[in-house]
């Protein structure tokens, strides 16, 4: 079996509703793209990844993987982690860290799909062997909306089964208003559903201070959460090791890194709580699984972070059913048909939990009409918006 082609298959699904804050700030056309990566055989066998920069840099993640794709083309696909090494040789003068090991990571990933569907054994088996018969999902979503649909959005995932719920705390602009949407979900998800909150500092131009995170973190600690994720700027890991230090919240991040290297710095600071390394970022299963492993020897959890369509999902899934130190996964909940279109099974939960993946490969499937239907819409990608000289509504600090 030798590797005939790899390419990007991009593509653009209806993101979101009209009215959902993140589409109206930084999606304003309605869709959001995707960077799947297809890796072909000679046997006419084929492995899916996917790229989570897609959604940022589309165009670019499809011209990487052109060139990424040339340095394995006529190699066996059955050796995943030999080929992921002599990519990282073709791209090492110009792609240690950021796109490049993203774009590498996506391609890695489709050729474990294409290896676990070789055997007929699920991608988890080959990383380790499965860990977990079940692993605890939490509803990600919680994006600023009036209180009533804020209230129904949290009562939607109770009846849904969910135990856990992450909901946003960036986007407001008082302190005020960020406790007062914490009390409003803690009230209506109750005690028995644990809540965690995403600050996300990292898309903000002017980041949280040391000061004002803690500051932040004191004020909703009463109501009793499971982490605060990215209370400072993604790269100020003296920053998060303070604000650890100095609040009884556990601190939550490193969704963002691109490759061991920026994931160590992390650890280095003794910046963290629980760590959410993302597959289709960081560089592929194997840095992932690697990255667990690190976090095991210092006891420290994982938490896996994914908010691609339906084959990173599946992808970080199974890296973490493969991590004995996986704790949590999280599920989008955000509108995207094309979640859906390339599970081969739907996801399903039972009690609040996931069942480890028992389908070959990644249990991932890619439609005929699956271009066709969700065609690639130039300009499609996320901005920026607004005055360069005024503070953005999702860029905004808290006042006290």
């Amino acid at each position: 079996m030798k590797i005939t082609d790899v390419r990007c298959v991009l593509l653009s699904a209806p993101y979101a509703t009209p009215d959902d804050a993140e589409r109206v700030f930084h999606l304003q056309t309605g869709y959001r793209p995707a960077g799947l990566i297809r890796v072909e055989a000679s046997d006419g066998s084929f492995g899916l990844g996917e790229v989570y920069s897609g959604v940022y840099a589309p165009e670019t993640v499809a011209a990487l993987t052109q060139q990424l794709g040339e340095a394995i083309e006529g190699q066996d696909p059955r050796r995943p982690a030999a080929l992921w090494d002599r990519m990282r040789l073709a791209s090492y003068y110009w792609g240690r860290l950021g796109i490049s090991q993203s774009v590498l990571g996506g391609i890695e990933m489709a050729l474990w799909d294409l290896y676990g569907k070789s055997l007929g054994v699920p991608v988890c088996d080959l990383l380790g062997g499965c860990q977990h018969d079940s692993l605890l999902a939490y509803a990600s979503g919680g994006n600023n909306k009036p209180e009533a649909e804020l209230r129904a959005e949290m009562h939607g995932y109770v009846q849904d089964g969910f135990r856990a719920v992450k909901i946003r705390i960036n986007n407001l602009a008082s302190m005020d208003q960020i406790v007062e949407k914490v009390a409003i979900c803690r009230e209506a998800l109750g005690s028995g559903v644990g809540l965690a909150v995403d600050a996300a500092q990292g898309l903000a131009q002017r980041p949280w201070t040391v000061k004002q995170a803690i500051s932040v973190a004191h004020a909703i600690e009463q109501f009793d959460l499971m982490w605060i994720e990215e209370p400072a700027e993604v790269s100020n890991y003296e920053g998060f090791a303070q604000i650890r230090r100095n609040i009884s919240i556990p601190v939550a991040g490193g969704e963002t890194v691109t490759s061991l290297t920026e994931a160590k710095c992390y650890l280095n600071a003794d910046a963290l709580d629980l760590f959410q390394p993302d597959a289709s970022l960081i560089g592929g299963l194997t840095v992932f699984r690697r990255l667990a492993d690190l976090c095991d020897t210092r006891h420290l959890p994982v938490a896996v972070h994914t908010w691609c369509a339906g084959v990173g999902i599946m992808g970080n899934y199974h890296a973490a059913f493969a991590s004995r130190n996986c704790s949590i996964v999280e599920l989008p909940t955000v509108p995207n048909p094309l979640r859906e279109v390339v599970l081969q099974h739907p996801l399903k939960m039972h009690e609040g939990r996931i069942a480890a993946p028992q389908g070959a490969g990644l249990g991932v499937v890619a439609p005929d009409d699956l271009e066709s239907s969700f065609p690639y819409r130039p300009g499609s990608y996320y901005k920026i918006l607004g005055a360069i000289d005024q503070p953005q509504t999702s860029q905004r600090e808290p006042q006290p």
